[in-house]
């Protein structure tokens, strides 16, 4: 591992460790890999670098923590998901299987099932362009956050405050 991976590695640890009374310890925020299909397209699979991205994500979050993986219900963010679920021996869930009458645009709804059912695990959301914007705002983050289309390697650590905006990393990977 890189002298920058073990800090990288480093800054994640602190951050979902770090203590929060009645608070979630982390979430993790990403937008699916790459895809082989242009927008519009009902299937997009990931391409090979939507893959490789996948299990560079895998490889990033295998030690920290992470209780539960929550993606859309499209094949490239369970893709995305899929590589550290394996590691993890954990199931990814679309947010569909998990809010009865969910969509895309509900972040409400899953901010309430999020806090509710998973408040003191460590997080990963693999959602789209527009809804991780959408979901660091709706978790109180005070900052527009914008994601090309051409953008892939965003990864979001949002560590929730007892009182106040989150902190909020945006790290590329």
């Amino acid at each position: 591992m890189s002298k920058n991976s073990v800090i990288f590695v480093a800054a994640i640890l602190f951050l979902c460790f770090h203590s929060l009374a009645d608070a979630q310890q982390a979430i993790f925020l990403v937008r699916h890999g790459e895809t082989v299909a242009p927008k519009g397209t009902a299937v997009r699979p990931l391409s090979e670098a939507g893959q490789r991205r996948a299990a560079l994500l895998a490889t990033l979050l295998k030690d920290a923590g992470v209780k539960a993986i929550f993606t859309s219900n499209l094949e490239r963010t369970i893709k995305t998901a899929e590589p550290l679920a394996h590691a993890l021996r954990i199931e990814s869930k679309p947010l569909a299987q998990l809010i009865p009458r969910f969509k895309q645009s509900d972040v409400d709804a899953f901010i309430d099932f999020l806090r509710t059912e998973h408040r003191n695990d460590i997080v990963l959301l693999v959602g789209h362009r527009e809804t991780v914007p959408a979901l660091l705002k709706a978790l109180g983050h005070p900052v527009e956050i914008e994601i090309s289309e051409t953008e892939f390697d965003n990864l979001f650590v949002l560590t929730p405050k007892a009182d106040g905006a989150p902190t909020v990393l945006r790290l590329r990977y």
